[in-house]
């Protein structure tokens, strides 16, 4: 569990973990397809090699990864049960089949890969759109249940766009606009996994850091500013309304701007010192002022279609590499504590050494560390490609980002193994649900 929460409302360990093992296999598809899309990225960023290469790092790591973590976040803040954890189950091999099928579908076919994959996306975003109402129902929970409210929503609409593009690649039935990636890309980015994040953070920035902050206005300002801003940015984008997408843009950029002044606030106050998850915050944010910046000069630079296309791409790696390292970060944390609620159901509650075991015990701090370094490097090489026009930069990047994955998930797999002297035991009867 994430601590601070009731246990009885969390379904089984086995849930959210299996989850977060999907997403970093993910992780590791997701840099294995951007070494090979390397010449892609670099030269035209929205060939369907680089589609495919974004699609498995949003849909196979992040959006797994996200969807985890909600599973075993919503019921802890607002104290409800999902309505069904085998929906939850459900949901998480939907969304693995299409986090793979897609961009297998788009980078080589054959076509019915990218129909299966869009269908199976839309039923894990229905059938966890529905699961999750039961949590984000609840009256209680302040700003982080409204922000997980509105990106649900984004979740469902991202995938209708997706759905309805697949469709129309079989039937035709309309012109796509030229605009529609880009779109799509800010939607899912924005709307679904960037709020989810931004409001996440509010329940944890604080718990972590054990930050008592005088005011949590910069939180709310950056829940309604990125929920508001983000459609009709998308919009604006879709159908070329140049007044609608700066719009929604400003508002986005409050938003954005308002979560980092939410997290200077929480290191501010803080009563606890700083440690290995700020340090891949630190990094977090680096990537997400670099997207914020490649975003406006997009919009307002007056160059060329072909830089601009090289600028929007590097606005869109640097917002997954934000969200990436954030996931990432916060992986090392939310991983541990429920691997300790496993193990101390079964009444292991004492390292190998004699003492007693400690949430940090069930991980190893070098391979989290190298984890950091392996995936700031990936992304610093993979946008310096971009903008330089080399290809090994971005293939060697998307090489580390594969390593990354596999790192981070042997690392949180074997710890609690190395932490207990043996293997992790299952648990018994925490957290389960009828």
């Amino acid at each position: 569990m994430i601590p601070g929460g009731p246990t009885a409302m969390t379904p089984p360990p086995s849930v959210p973990l299996a989850y977060l093992a999907a997403a970093a296999i993910g992780l590791f598809g997701f840099g294995f397809v951007a070494w090979f899309a390397g010449d892609k990225l670099v030269t035209v960023p929205n060939h369907p090699a680089a589609v495919s290469a974004v699609h498995m790092g949003v849909l196979a790591f992040l959006s797994v990864a996200v969807l985890g973590a909600l599973h075993q976040f919503g019921p802890v803040v607002s104290n409800k049960r999902l309505r069904s954890v085998m929906a939850g189950r459900f949901t998480m091999v939907a969304m693995v089949a299409a986090g793979w099928l897609l961009p297998n579908g788009f980078a080589h076919g054959p076509e019915w890969m990218i129909l299966a994959g869009g269908v199976s996306g839309a039923a894990a975003a229905l059938v966890a759109a529905w699961n999750l109402s039961g949590p984000l129902s609840s009256r209680t929970g302040g700003v982080p249940i409204l922000g997980l409210r509105i990106s649900v929503t984004y979740l469902v609409l991202t995938v209708a766009f997706g759905v309805v593009y697949v469709l129309n690649r079989q039937a035709a039935w309309f012109p796509l606009l030229p605009n529609r990636v880009l779109a799509h890309a800010h939607l899912g980015l924005l709307g679904w996994l960037g709020l989810t994040y931004v409001s996440v953070a509010e329940k944890l920035w604080p718990m972590f850091l054990l930050a008592h902050r005088p005011g949590a206005r910069s939180g709310k300002v950056a829940v309604v500013a990125l929920g508001s801003g983000t459609l009709p940015l998308a919009l604006g984008l879709l159908f070329s309304v140049a007044w609608l997408a700066m719009v929604g843009g400003a508002l986005a950029l409050v938003g954005l701007g308002a979560h980092l002044v939410s997290l200077a606030s929480s290191v501010k106050h803080r009563r606890r010192p700083l440690e290995m998850l700020h340090a891949y915050l630190a990094a977090s944010t680096l990537y997400l002022v670099i997207g914020i910046g490649f975003g406006v000069a997009a919009g307002f630079a007056d160059v060329d279609t072909g830089t601009r296309m090289i600028l929007v791409g590097v606005e869109v790696g640097a917002l997954i590499a934000w969200l990436s390292l954030a996931v990432a970060g916060h992986a090392h944390k939310i991983v541990p504590f429920i691997q300790y609620t496993m193990l101390r159901s079964r009444g292991v509650d004492r390292h190998p050494s004699g003492r007693p075991l400690l949430f940090g015990d069930l991980y190893r701090k070098a391979p989290a560390r190298a984890t950091l370094v392996l995936l700031t490097v990936g992304f610093g090489l993979i946008l310096a490609g971009m903008l330089t026009g080399s290809v090994p930069l971005a293939a060697f990047g998307g090489g580390s980002l594969g390593i990354s994955g596999i790192v981070i998930g042997l690392n949180l797999a074997f710890g609690p193994r190395l932490a207990a002297g043996g293997p992790t035991p299952e648990p018994a009867t925490a957290g389960r649900q009828a």
